[in-house]
């Protein structure tokens, strides 16, 4: 599965470079944002390395002609695709975390796209799919996990996919993580704003980069750590410990807040200077600080 993850992690690279941000999604797995996870519903085309082993043709002539054509393709590359193709058959159904093009291609008949990237087979495009599998809501899929995994139906838990809140256990369902043209991730979580919290508090988000996941939660002011999430557009230089809530770059494509120590080199002492936060799609988010020049 690690050669899986590399083609879909180098085609969200590839994406960027490219400046791709907003391809049709397939239907049904459209991703939604606020109450949405598709990831909110879904914002993937597939990599698959085969080599031909054998064709055939035999024709024949009496009174009518016939011909038959075979061509099996297999890959034998670890964690890629394999695929068996007969006649007019076409391409075997692949099981849930491998890539596809379209639903057809997936044991499930669900093939979750995520933007303009490779899709992923899982067992669910939107909270609908899960209404008599566990009445949960639809968690986006996880192509840099190891084996990668599908979009998966969940009991509403904090930190799960939804689209609405209705599927959540407690809470409400709303964004926390957004990489316009690639992904929108909403999940159950205490808040969408500050109005939902009580006593004060702020709505401050939490990430789980490595899982595309995360929760939006109650923070007292002045609470977060640095290496914390924060709402950068927001409430975020007060929910700060630090009181700077600093942009980490997403792949050039976004940015999310993250507590920092400093937002820029004023915020640090003589002979010193800042350094954002940042995200890194195989470490999550990396620290910054004030450091020495």
């Amino acid at each position: 599965m690690r050669t899986q993850t590399l083609h879909w992690t180098s085609s969200l690279f590839l994406v960027v470079t490219l400046g791709v941000a907003g391809c049709p999604k397939d239907d049904g797995g459209e991703e939604t944002g606020g109450d949405s996870t598709g990831s909110s519903g879904g914002e993937t085309s597939a990599t698959m390395s085969a080599s031909s082993t054998s064709a055939s043709t035999t024709a024949s002539t009496t009174d009518s002609t016939t011909a038959s054509t075979t061509a099996t393709s297999t890959d034998t590359e670890p964690g890629t695709i394999s695929a068996t193709e007969t006649g007019t058959t076409g391409t075997e159904p692949q099981p849930n975390g491998a890539m596809c093009d379209d639903d057809a291609g997936c044991e499930s008949g669900l093939c979750y796209q995520v933007g303009p990237l490779p899709g992923i087979c899982g067992e669910c495009k939107s909270d609908a799919d899960c209404a008599d599998i566990t009445g949960g809501g639809c968690s986006i899929p996880n192509p840099l996990s190891t084996p990668p995994q599908g979009a998966h139906c969940n009991m509403g838990e904090p930190g799960q996919g939804c689209e609405t809140t209705d599927v959540c256990a407690e809470g409400v369902c709303a964004v926390v993580l957004d990489v316009p043209g690639i992904l929108t991730a909403s999940t159950c979580g205490e808040c969408a704003t500050d109005a939902d919290c009580m006593d004060g508090d702020l709505c401050s988000p939490t990430y789980d980069v490595l899982m595309l996941s995360g929760e939006n939660v109650c923070v007292a002011p002045g609470t977060v750590p640095d290496g914390t999430g924060c709402a950068l557009d927001g409430n975020g230089d007060m929910a700060c410990e630090s009181g700077h809530c600093a942009g980490a770059d997403v792949l050039g494509v976004a940015m999310l807040g993250v507590c920092n120590p400093c937002e820029v080199d004023a915020d640090c002492n003589d002979g010193e200077t800042c350094e954002l936060p940042s995200i890194d799609l195989m470490m999550g988010l990396v620290p910054g600080g004030c450091v020495a020049m």
